[in-house]
């Protein structure tokens, strides 16, 4: 009556087979449903860490960041009124950074890579500006935090990944066309993102955001003026899931009409084989036929032993016979139907065994991933030390230029004052020296016009006599 029952249960529904193995996925993971979890939860801890080390980097950067010159604190205003926004945006360079990026919602930060703002032309600058801009206008910041969060939760969804990653290159073309729209020079930003890709590579080849061809489908985009579509491959899988979720959905439906059919079956069936368990029945089976030879062998006994009524008893004996033979042939069946159950348990013990060993290859392969990821991460921040290490001896020895700078011109400045004692000197001397030539005259002239004198009164002595 089991085998019976399955299959009339099998046989009424075309995606019996497809729905047994949906059960079976089921079933696997609710055998296996700490160690998922686990996994899931270790991936997760993995990714909330390296978040909070990303968070634990902009708060570093707003200590270490310098306010940007005052020239271009006031184009920002003027920058934001034009993309109607009444929040204040602050903008400050850092050596932390090497592409700008927007850090904060309620008060925005733009950051830009130290003395990069010197180097580029204005017209570029305003363009980059108006990119990061339309990024605070359009709440993007909070939309990511959001997001990355959803990465974090959703990593095993391929298809979440998907549209994510799609979302994000969207965001950053919509940010391109509000700058391109308010600059109307598209040539202009294209070369400004062109610069910063270069500085960028200069730097950390990781800090331009996207992938490697993100900058050419960005800037292929902006030249030909067309969005993008859905590439060959991405219409392919986008079918491919669509047909697999399809599946899936019409393969749930049958095997719940099959259980509905199971269930009938079961109750209208219960009086001839119970279905649970099939080795329950098989000894209910032989415990009946055991019952029935007992009342055989008893019946034959009293046969022999009062004689009466032989033709009745015959009939009887007939009808239990009948009833053993008919027994027999269901304690066969069942049997066989018990045999084909410890071997489908079987089957099912190896592929959980199996199952479990995959399970344990995809536990060490994440372990490993982990710990790539944590020496990516330390070497990150090794880079990140150097980089700062590095911008702070630029800094000492612009300092120490500065300073050296400002000794060379105290220096020059008490040679200027000595030279124009020297001169001052050089003139009391001139002046001075003519002054005792002036003397000398004069001393000449006074014994000159006394001599002049005596020789007149000479002259009138010797008159008078």
């Amino acid at each position: 009556m089991i085998s019976e029952w399955k299959m009339s249960s099998a046989s009424g529904d075309g995606g019996g087979e497809f729905g047994v193995s949906i059960n079976w996925l089921g079933e696997w993971f609710l055998v296996h449903g700490y160690q998922v979890v686990a996994v899931w939860l270790l991936v997760v801890a993995g990714k909330s860490v390296r978040m909070a080390a990303g968070w634990s980097y902009m708060r570093r950067m707003r200590r270490e960041g310098l306010a940007a010159q005052a020239v271009w604190a006031g184009r920002m205003d003027v920058l934001s009124r034009r993309l109607g926004m009444r929040r204040a945006v602050k903008l400050v360079e850092s050596a932390l950074v090497r592409v700008p990026m927007v850090i904060g919602q309620l008060k925005p930060v733009i950051y830009v890579p130290l003395g990069l703002v010197n180097h580029l032309p204005a017209g570029e600058m305003e363009a980059v500006l108006l990119h990061e801009l339309a990024h605070i206008r359009r709440y993007d910041y909070l939309v990511n935090m959001i997001q990355q969060a959803a990465e974090c939760l959703l990593f095993f969804n391929p298809g979440f990944l998907w549209v994510s990653s799609l979302v994000r290159e969207e965001r950053e073309n919509s940010c391109d066309d509000i700058a391109i729209a308010h600059t109307r020079d598209r040539v202009e930003f294209v070369r400004a993102l062109v610069r910063f890709k270069e500085h960028s590579l200069r730097g950390m080849a990781l800090a331009f955001p996207g992938d490697r061809r993100q900058l050419l489908n960005r800037v292929l985009r902006i030249s030909r003026q067309e969005n993008k579509t859905l590439s060959g491959k991405e219409r392919l899988v986008l079918f491919v899931g669509c047909m697999v979720l399809l599946c899936l959905l019409a393969a749930r439906a049958g095997t719940m009409k099959t259980e509905k059919n199971k269930k009938v079956a079961a109750i209208e069936n219960v009086a001839v084989a119970p279905v649970q368990p099939e080795l329950v029945s098989v000894l209910r089976a032989q415990q009946q036929v055991t019952e029935n030879m007992e009342w055989v062998k008893a019946e034959l006994d009293r046969l022999h032993q009062k004689k009466e009524r032989p033709s009745q008893n015959d009939k009887r004996m007939k009808l239990n016979k009948d009833q053993v033979r008919r027994n027999q042939k269901q304690v066969g069946r069942n049997l066989a139907e018990a045999e084909r159950e410890h071997e489908q348990v079987e089957r099912d013990r190896q592929q959980a065994e199996r199952d479990r060993v995959q399970a344990d290859r995809d536990r060490v392969q994440a372990d490993r991933d982990r710990e790539q990821a944590e020496r990516d991460r330390q070497e990150a921040e090794k880079e990140r030390d150097r980089n700062r290490e590095q911008a702070e001896r630029d800094r000492q020895q612009a300092e120490r230029a500065r300073l050296q700078a400002g000794f060379n011109r105290e220096q020059a400045e008490l040679k200027r004052n000595r030279d124009e004692l020297s001169r001052q000197k050089a003139v009391l001397d001139r002046l001075k020296g003519e002054h005792d030539r002036l003397v000398g005259l004069a001393e000449k002239a006074v014994v000159a016009e006394k001599a002049e004198v005596a020789e007149k009164a000479a002259i009138l002595q010797i008159d008078k006599h």
